[in-house]
């Protein structure tokens, strides 16, 4: 949630110098909401914000801070700020904000961590990132076999400010091994004397810290766990996959699903649409594009073997390339706005950001669509008879498709783009409406295009 009509007022309290308030109101708020208020306001109007909160507010509220944000407060803020920041987040959210930082900045950022944290930074660097060893949480609470619960209490109490989840309590031996587990219902509900090797079940279920975040998330829901214990080769617990994270994952698989569906090459590595870069978006976007516009390709050159059969066969050739791979483009911008629509990347966002990020991702692919229009026009290389040997004429012509495959590409982008964003302003699913919807108005529209140009500049009479 963001909220751009609060600016005025959140600001004219830091300027009148009421910071006493500005922390009441914030401290109202769930940590989320008071990040979703403050996202309105300047990075340094963000950091004066923050600076008038007491510092577990503070901590809170940042973790949940654009990561933008969260790189620019980094940045400018003084070494023990710094340190008090990253000692409150949770160990995988922090390891997550570090390999977010640009080399430079994490390499004097890390030895900023306590030896603990630090070591658990470089223990996850040694995991692929989908592994659950890169990602999982160290903030569990761990109880031994021969306590009793009257102890358990007690060591209970004194580890559950510092860790994430208490409803799951893992039982280990001396060697850390996990060998059972119980609940916090369990526990409070059962006689002082009872010791927890009496109450724990055994044969907890885990998984390998070296195994896929997708079977974690598999396991989670399966078993419909809170959280689930990770275990090294030894089965040493090492740390825990919550139900959070779980839900983070089922959401990058089906973001990766969607995206394949789309014909976008590479990951996104969770990146939100407007957190990728437009150079990014063109090197994911434009390689099944440009593998489909050679297909387009061969079409033409079966078209214009038949010249003698057809009129104006070079233009009839390369129509349906035009209008199909402008079609597929639409096609793309409009699954990846849909997906962004599914996690509310673009709730918030006006509709005018969302196209002039689509219009300068599809000017980079248009560019690259519009030189194979060029030269397929030219190495075909015959018009109508009236243009026969007209070298001028051949080049003109070729250029008036490249410019209508450009125009083209960008408007069927616009509209894949814009078309989720007003299905779902009048109420409607954009998953159903958007592709019969951007194929048959990018269809109308790349024909226009194509002879509205070709009519402009005289290759058509």
């Amino acid at each position: 949630m963001r909220n751009p009509l609060l600016a005025p007022e959140l600001r004219e309290l830091l300027l009148d110098g009421k910071p006493e308030e500005l922390r009441q109101f914030l401290e109202e708020l769930h940590p989320n909401d008071a990040a979703a208020f403050l996202a309105s306001l300047e990075t340094d109007e963000i950091v004066q914000a923050l600076s008038a909160m007491p510092a577990q507010l503070e901590r809170e509220v940042f973790s949940y801070l654009d990561p933008e944000a969260q790189d620019a407060i980094l940045l400018g803020a003084g070494r023990e700020r710094v340190k008090g920041l990253l000692r409150a987040m949770p160990s995988d959210e922090r390891y997550a904000f570090l390999e977010r930082l640009d080399d430079r900045v994490r390499e004097s950022v890390v030895p900023l961590l306590e030896q603990a944290a630090r070591l658990d930074y470089l223990r996850r660097e040694q995991f692929e990132k989908q592994q659950v060893g890169s990602f999982l949480n160290t903030e569990y609470c761990a109880l031994e076999p021969h306590m009793t619960v009257v102890e358990a209490l007690a060591e209970l109490r004194r580890q559950a400010p510092s860790r994430e989840t208490i409803y799951y309590l893992y039982v280990v031996d001396k060697d850390k091994k996990l060998v059972g587990f119980l609940s916090l219902r369990d526990l409070i509900t059962a006689r002082d004397r009872d010791t927890i090797e009496k109450l724990m079940k055994t044969e907890p279920v885990s998984i390998h810290v070296t195994a896929d975040q997708e079977q974690a998330a598999k396991v989670i829901r399966e078993y419909d766990l809170i959280a689930l214990p990770v275990v090294d080769d030894t089965g040493r617990l090492v740390g825990i996959v919550t139900y959070d994270d779980a839900a983070d994952i089922q959401q990058a698989e089906e973001t990766e699903d969607i995206e394949r569906m789309a014909g976008l090459s590479g990951k996104s590595e969770g990146e939100s649409y407007f957190e990728a870069s437009t150079l990014e978006l063109i090197r994911r976007r434009a390689p099944l594009i440009a593998f489909i516009a050679g297909f387009y390709v061969l079409t033409a050159s079966v078209i214009a073997s038949q010249e003698e059969a057809l009129p104006g066969t070079m233009l009839v050739a390369l129509l349906p390339m035009v209008m199909a791979t402008g079609g597929s483009v639409g096609t793309q911008s409009s699954s990846l706005i849909i997906r962004a629509i599914t996690v509310g990347d673009v709730g918030s966002r006006p509709l005018r950001a969302v196209l002039w990020k689509e219009l300068r991702v599809s000017a980079g692919i248009a560019a690259v669509l519009s030189c194979i229009v060029f030269l397929e026009g030219f190495v075909l290389g015959s018009f109508d008879k009236v243009y026969a040997g007209a070298i001028q004429t051949l080049l003109l012509a070729c250029g008036a498709l490249g410019v209508a495959m450009t125009f083209h590409v960008m408007s069927a982008a616009v509209i894949g783009a814009a078309v989720p964003i007003v299905a779902k302003l009048l109420h409607r699913d954009p998953a159903m409406v958007s592709t019969p919807a951007v194929t048959a108005i990018a269809d109308l529209s790349g024909a226009s295009i194509f002879f509205g140009v070709l009519l402009l500049l005289g290759v058509l009479r």
